[in-house]
Order: structure tokens, then C-alpha cells, then sequence
């Protein structure tokens, strides 16, 4: 009997007398009903529907008696939350639910895909029989191996637990199995987070010779969770790190562990003395208060830098309480600080606790400018010597004018009150320090400024020349030299010291000129230039790192250059009479739309560093990279010291990386020898394949 529809849907229900409470439901341009033996056949564009899943194909046969739809050719099958199943054939339940199918494949939410010759579905639970996995893209060629894909004997995908676990399963790249395991699972595309390993890597280096380091994340809560590392080796024990993560309800933190008992070249006492750090920091909020801590320590001052965590030269840990009150602000902070190679000295502060800063704007003018103050109070506790508290006040007075001539006038004050106590270690302070004990000084600068912004514009370009000139008068620093370490503050010149003044403590009367440069040309080069220098007025030394001189100061420059791929920076500080130069960092670089390269130069003359006072220091670092393909990428980097003419590093990434996965392999060279560490060679290798090792 023909209840056929031609080019038009029809709907029938396909319950027989004991089908379930919920049926399916039957589409096709044509359907064909044979009551005798109870068969229902539809052709054309046919789509069964039950519960949410849909069953695309273009004839099928449906078993009233059995309750069964029997599909002959291609079909596909798509799931409520997107996932899709094709196959060359199936035999299906009327609920969609159970069946087997023949050349089946599976697509996942997340571009996983699965397939295999013959599988069973028994509701939420799929087994795949001589199946393969694979995140990689489909091949134009769908007979071609992918880059990578895990064939197994077995693979159950059970949707319910999110579980897809493999039995025999062997990795195979491009078709060459190259790993094998009896047992494998991972978690489904719809995890988000799972207890479970993942992507180790492999390293080598001087220290630990061959290791691997394996993953293991532990998804203790919705809100936290840990990640242990162990490194395996063998040439040292275990090297264990540990990293916690906490969302709170009032904000989050974050905590990173490191513990080794280390053998011959990494001990650096006696062997097996256990060596560790911590690193952390986290933000949190509570009604008007918001609060953040930074922690960073080790057990001795080289670990950090030895397992090659962080190359800091200070390790610095601090909480902090900040609150804002209309136009106050306050702010609590303590600090403690360790010097990792520096020896310890009479001024080196080894803790700052507390910190106390109250800071108030004041909301309508005072004779025409802005007015703000901060009050602070501060306890500096020293390894050595002398421990300081002091209380200050700070008032700033600041204008801002702009003639109808186009001149830019500016006037700024600055007045402070200092009150100093300090604690005289035994034995530690010479008879000049323990003078400044209960002091309260005072000083004052003002800085007076005037601009001449000049533009000018054509066809072609535009150009903006900006002379300026400021007059800085300061006084009652000779004060301050009754305080110990007051000439540890930082005098550093540079353009933007130039025309910002000092804190009046360390300012000193002086003339500011400089002229700024710009220029733009077509939108396709622009150019900035500056130099400036500042003329003493006062009695005031400077020491030579500072760039402020007796009489007049080192002659500062800026450029700065772009255009197209091309761009090109540099910052110089020379002599008095701009003859010498004492330093200079250089920047170029060449970024094209695969490739770029990379050239900074650092020279500093003797006494311009702080940590190479007697030594002249050059250095130069070269930077490569080269997108050699949409998924190959090469970046290396060498840089050299030109005084020694030794290498300080060198490093270079060959990394792959697709839809489905991430290939790493690098090499770092670390020449420098510092205390107890030696020059280093380090190779990494990682295999990230997506969907499973993240």
C-alpha cells in the first residue's frame, strides 16, 4: 500500500501497539506502508526524529514489529548537544538510541573525531571496534593518515561520564605507530576540568641529564585545584613543583611550590640538603578594602636561577591593604625584600614594615592649581647597621596655562617635612650616622616651565617642534646629608627626569632645556628626536652614574624611527661637551609578514652601572623569527658580551603547531657562571596533543 507523497513531507508515527510512551517521528518525500508484514519504507530526504536526535538519509526501512529502522546506505545522526555520527549503514531502535553500524564516524563538539569499521551503541555508551582518535582536520583525501591519530583494538566513548578509553591503543604520526600502551583513557569534549595527567615533556641538560616531567592535575573543587609535577631524571632525585589555585569568594590567589634533594653539581653545600621556593600572589576585595600579596623566597639565594625558575636579582614578597574614601586614599603595605647576588652591605634595606600612605586631592583650586597631599609613614629594618622610621608630608601645588600665543606655561611646587628616628645597631654605625638619631627636616622645590609647541603641516608630512625650558629652584638639601643612606636615593637622567623634579630631598637648583621633534610623513614614516641637558645652579655633587654633573650634566638624546617593516630606537647619555659616550641602548627591528628580525645594543662606560662601577660593559642580542609556514615556526635569539668577547645565552624554538597539535622542541645555552653555577645546556621537547593533553 503507497501513502506516497511526492516532493511533499509527510509525518507518520512509528509506534507499533507496545512502543514507548515517547515515539519517534518520520519525514521523507515518499513512504511506503506494508501492513502484511508490517514494514514501513521512506525514501527521499528521510529524517527520523526521537528525543532530540535527528537521523538524516535517503532510505530506510522501519520494523513496526521489531521496533527497528533499518538504513541501507550513508547516514547521519546527530545528537542534542551537536555531536554527529555518520556511517555507511546502521541498525537503529525507533528511539534512536541502540544500534550497530558499519564504517561509522564521530565528530565531537570540540573537532575530535573518532572512527572505526564496525560499532555498538547501547544508549549513552559507544564501542568502536579496530577504531582510530584523532583531533586533526579532516584530509582532503579522507583514506589519508592524519599528522596524528591513536588507533586502538577498542575504544568505549561512554557520553554519560565523559570517558573515552582505549584498549591497545598506539600513537601513529602520519601512519608510523611510534608509542604504544595496553591502556589509555582521557576525559570527553564536554569536560571542562578533570583529575588526570598531562602532556608531559622531555628535557636534557648538564644538570639533570635525561629527564621527563609528568603532570598530574587534581580538580579537588570547582573553585581549586593543585598541579603536582615530578621530574624524573638521571642524574638527580625527584624534583617536585607544586602549583594551587583558589577562587575565593572575595577574590583569588595563586601558589607555586619547588622542593629537591639534590645530588653533586646542583648541592651546593653538602649532598642531599633539601632546596625549595615558593612563589604566589593574589587579590582580594571586602566591602571598600582591597587587598594583595606577592610572595617570592627560597632556601638559598641561587635556587631560583639554578633550576632556571627566575633570573631576579632580588626576591621581593609584600602584602597590601587599599581603601579609597571620597579623595582619600590609603594604603597599607609591608615589604621584604633578599639580594640573590649582591652581598649584603650597610644600606641594603631588608624589610619595609609597615608602609603607611594617606593621600588626599583637594577638590576645588588653590590659587588656580591643584593641590594634593600625601602623608606617610614608613619603617626601614636593615640586615645591618641602621634600622629607620620616618614620617613625612608631601605637598604638591601644581598650574597649567596656555597663552593665546600658543606658549604653554606651568609652575609646580613641592614641600616636604620629614621626621626621622633611628636605631643604631651595636657596633654597626660610625659616629657621622648616629648624628642623624630624632631629626626633623624640611625642603621645598619648585619648578617653573615654559613651551613653545611649533607645528607645521604640508602636503607630505607633519612636523611638531617642541623647545622648552624650566627653572628649578630647590633648597635645604644639605640637610638631608645628616641622614645615613640618603645618597642610596635614585638619580637616574633620562628624558623623563629631565623636566620631572626630584623629591626635593635629593633636588637640587637647576636650569632644564630640551627640544622634542616629530615627525610624520605620509603615515608611512614617522620620526622622533629629542636632546636635552640641565645646568647646575647649587653646591650639589652628583655622582658620575647619576648623569648629573657639577656644573652641568651629561648631554641626553632620544630617537625613535618607523616606517613600513623598519623600526629603529635609540637612547644615549654623552659627556658634558657631547664628546663621549657613556651609554647607549639601541633597538632595531625588521617585521615583515613571515619573518623579523631583531638587534639591541647596551653600552655602558665605566661608573654608569651600578653593579659594574669599574668595568666598561657592552652587549649585544640578536633576535630571529621565522613563521616558515602556516604551522612552522623557528625562533632563536644569541646574545653577546663584546668587553669579554664571551657569549651570555643562547636559545632557539622549533615549534609545529595545528588545529589538533603542538610540537616544541628548544635549546637553551646559558654560558654565565655565577657562585655555584655552571654553564648550562638544556634541550626541551613537548608533544601537546589537543583535545587530550590539555
Amino acid at each position: 500500500m503507497c501513502l506516497g507523497f511526492t516532493g511533499l513531507i509527510a509525518l507518520l508515527a512509528l509506534t507499533a501497539p507496545h512502543a514507548v510512551a515517547e515515539p519517534a517521528s518520520l519525514d521523507a518525500a515518499e513512504i511506503y506502508l506494508d501492513e502484511e508484514k508490517g514494514l514501513v519504507s521512506a525514501r527521499g530526504n528521510v529524517e527520523a526524529r526521537a528525543d532530540g536526535r535527528l537521523l538524516a538519509t535517503e532510505r530506510l526501512t522501519y520494523d513496526r514489529e521489531k521496533a527497528l529502522l533499518i538504513v541501507p546506505g550513508p547516514l547521519s545522526l546527530t545528537e542534542r548537544n551537536g555531536e554527529k555520527i555518520s556511517a555507511s549503514g546502521a541498525v537503529i531502535d525507533n528511539e534512536l538510541e541502540k544500534g550497530r553500524f558499519t564504517d561509522l564516524r564521530v565528530t565531537t563538539e570540540t573537532d575530535g573525531r573518532m572512527k572505526a569499521a564496525e560499532a555498538a551503541r547501547d544508549g549513552a555508551t559507544l564501542k568502536l571496534d579496530n577504531a582510530a582518535y584523532t583531533s586533526c582536520p579532516e584530509c582532503a583525501d579522507p583514506d589519508r593518515d592524519p599528522l596524528w591519530q591513536i588507533r586502538a583494538s577498542r575504544i568505549t566513548y561512554d557520553r554519560a561520564a565523559q570517558n573515552v578509553i582505549y584498549a591497545h591503543p598506539r600513537l601513529e604520526v602520519y601512519g608510523l605507530p611510534i608509542f604504544y600502551l595496553p591502556y589509555m583513557a582521557h576525559a570527553g569534549p564536554e569536560v571542562e576540568k578533570r583529575s588526570g595527567f598531562l602532556t608531559p615533556s622531555l628535557a636534557s641538560s648538564n644538570d639533570f641529564g635525561t629527564a621527563i616531567d609528568t603532570p598530574y592535575f587534581f580538580n579537588l573543587a570547582p573553585n581549586y585545584d593543585l598541579t603536582l609535577t615530578p621530574r624524573i631524571s638521571d642524574r638527580q632525585d625527584p624534583f617536585i613543583t607544586g602549583a594551587w589555585r583558589h577562587l575565593t569568594g572575595n577574590g583569588s590567589y595563586q601558589l607555586t611550590g619547588y622542593a629537591h634533594r639534590p645530588r653533586h653539581r646542583l648541592a651546593e653545600d653538602a649532598a642531599k640538603e633539601l632546596r625549595g621556593g615558593i612563589i604566589g600572589d593574589g587579590q582580594f576585595s571586602r566591602g571598600d578594602w582591597s587587598f594583595g600579596f606577592a610572595l617570592e623566597n627560597a632556601s638559598d639565594d641561587l635556587f631560583f636561577r639554578q633550576y632556571k625558575i627566575s633570573n631576579a636579582v632580588r626576591l621581593t614578597s609584600n602584602v597590601s591593604a587599599h581603601r579609597r574614601i571620597g579623595n582619600h586614599v590609603i594604603n597599607l603595605e609591608a615589604f621584604h625584600f633578599r639580594e640573590t647576588l649582591n652581598e649584603e652591605e650597610a644600606s641594603t634595606v631588608g624589610a619595609i614594615m609597615p608602609r603607611l600612605t594617606h593621600h588626599y586631592d583637594f577638590a576645588e583650586p588653590i590659587f588656580g592649581g591643584g593641590l594634593a597631599m600625601a602623608n606617610r609613614l614608613t619603617h626601614r629594618r636593615r640586615d645591618q647597621d641602621v634600622d629607620e622610621t620616618r614620617l613625612s608630608s608631601i605637598i604638591d601645588w601644581s598650574w597649567r596655562h596656555i597663552t593665546q600665543g600658543g606658549f604653554v606655561l606651568a609652575a609646580d611646587n613641592r614641600l616636604t617635612l620629614d621626621a626621622y628616628d633611628f636605631t643604631i645597631k651595636d657596633g654597626d654605625a660610625s659616629g657621622d650616622a648616629a648624628r642623624a638619631i630624632d631629626d626633623v627636616l624640611s625642603a621645598n622645590s619648585a619648578a617653573f616651565t615654559l613651551a613653545y609647541p611649533l607645528q607645521r603641516s604640508a602636503a607630505s608630512n607633519h612636523q611638531t617642534l617642541s623647545p622648552q625650558l624650566q627653572l628649578v629652584l630647590a633648597d635645604a638639601a644639605d640637610d638631608y646629608r645628616s641622614i645615613p643612606h640618603i645618597d642610596q636615593s635614585a638619580r637616574d637622567l633620562t628624558k623623563s627626569q629631565l623636566f620631572q623634579p626630584l623629591t626635593p630631598k635629593d633636588e637640587a637648583s637647576r636650569v632644564n632645556i630640551g627640544i622634542d621633534h616629530e615627525l610624520v610623513f605620509k603615515d608611512r614614516l614617522s620620526s622622533r628626536f629629542f636632546i636635552g641637558q640641565s645646568y647646575n645652579l647649587s653646591d650639589e655633587s652628583f655622582d658620575m652614574r647619576s648623569g648629573f654633573g657639577d656644573d652641568r650634566s651629561a648631554m641626553i638624546t632620544e630617537f625613535a624611527l618607523y616606517g613600513g617593516a623598519l623600526s629603529l630606537s635609540q637612547k644615549a647619555r654623552f659627556s658634558e661637551d657631547g664628546g663621549t659616550l657613556l651609554r647607549s641602548d639601541s633597538k632595531l627591528g625588521l617585521a615583515f609578514d613571515s619573518f623579523n628580525l631583531g638587534l639591541d645594543h647596551s653600552f655602558y662606560e665605566r661608573g654608569q652601572t651600578a653593579s659594574n662601577t669599574n668595568n666598561q660593559l657592552e652587549e649585544a642580542t640578536g633576535r630571529l623569527g621565522w613563521q616558515m609556514s602556516r604551522n612552522w615556526r623557528l625562533d632563536a635569539s644569541l646574545r653577546e658580551n663584546f668587553e669579554t668577547q664571551e657569549r651570555v645565552r643562547a636559545d632557539a624554538a622549533f615549534t609545529y603547531e595545528d588545529d589538533c597539535t603542538l610540537l616544541t622542541v628548544s635549546f637553551d645555552r646559558d654560558y654565565s657562571q655565577i657562585g655555584a653555577i655552571e654553564p648550562d645546556t638544556s634541550i626541551n621537547f613537548t608533544f601537546t596533543l589537543k583535545t587530550i593533553g590539555n
